[in-house]
């Protein structure tokens, strides 16, 4: 199978390299499509088949499956240059938030066409992924992402804002971590090193709820910054952020 890929930013560059992550995917079947000069150097260098935009007919003839990368209204653009009839016998994974099914019929036609969010750690194949229904060889090379699973197409924008977004959010608690660590009078790379290594322990050992009361004793230390983190209301602001993410692409 030949995949190419329409947009060779943060998100296309981690399926690319989740492609040949898995094994299954060499570098002679990707084929990459991008305005920008510095991204296909980008490409070259991982020997991947490189398009500048005005070739993306090219592209897309000489590949079985095209997976978009870029946002809605990029695509909307493109797609008034893009000859339809190539996408005939292709399937079409769109990995755009916000854009349905419907929308995406109305710019290219009545193609085969699925939708998939992924996470940017599917580039190490430890992210998440989440897809509409696919060719089962499809499914196989995703399931190699990291944790995958097939869900109706009303689902996908959930899997957006909590998955793929849920990185960010970790990201930026994990700042919010290393900030009150450099606050305390630790390096940067000290106070990182902790806040990282803390997290990854949390997820390491699981059952959150649990490892947070082993953790905070009565009347100690923790126990006193997680009732100051509870009177804040952290656990609502973290669930509104999510649900805010969410009605954005709704």
């Amino acid at each position: 199978m030949k995949f190419g890929i329409i947009g060779y930013g943060n998100l296309g560059k981690a399926l690319a390299s989740a492609l040949l992550c898995t094994g299954n995917v060499i570098a002679d079947d990707i084929h990459v499509c991008d305005r920008s000069p510095e991204s296909l150097n980008h490409a070259k260098n991982e020997l991947l088949h490189t398009y500048p935009i005005e070739n993306i007919n090219d592209m897309i003839k000489t590949t079985d499956i095209l997976c978009i990368t870029v946002k809605g209204y990029v695509f909307e653009e493109l797609s008034k240059i893009i000859d339809k009839e190539y996408f005939t016998d292709k399937l079409v994974i769109s990995m755009m938030a916000g854009e349905t099914f419907e929308k995406i019929y109305s710019l290219i036609g009545n193609v085969r066409l699925a939708r998939a969010m992924p996470s940017l750690a599917i580039a190490t194949n430890e992210g998440v992924i989440a897809y509409t229904k696919v060719p089962i060889e499809v499914a196989d090379i995703f399931n190699k992402f990291g944790f995958a699973f097939e869900t109706e197409p009303d689902v996908i924008e959930k899997v957006m804002a909590f998955a793929a977004c849920g990185l960010g959010y970790a990201a930026y608690l994990i700042d919010a971590f290393t900030s009150a660590g450099e606050a305390m009078g630790f390096s940067y790379d000290t106070a990182s090193h902790i806040a990282a290594l803390s997290f990854k322990n949390a997820g390491d050992i699981g059952n959150f709820r649990e490892t947070v009361k082993a953790v905070a004793t009565p009347g100690g230390a923790t126990e006193q910054g997680v009732n100051y983190m509870d009177q804040c209301g952290v656990y609502n602001i973290v669930a509104t952020a999510i649900q805010k993410a969410y009605e954005r692409m709704t």
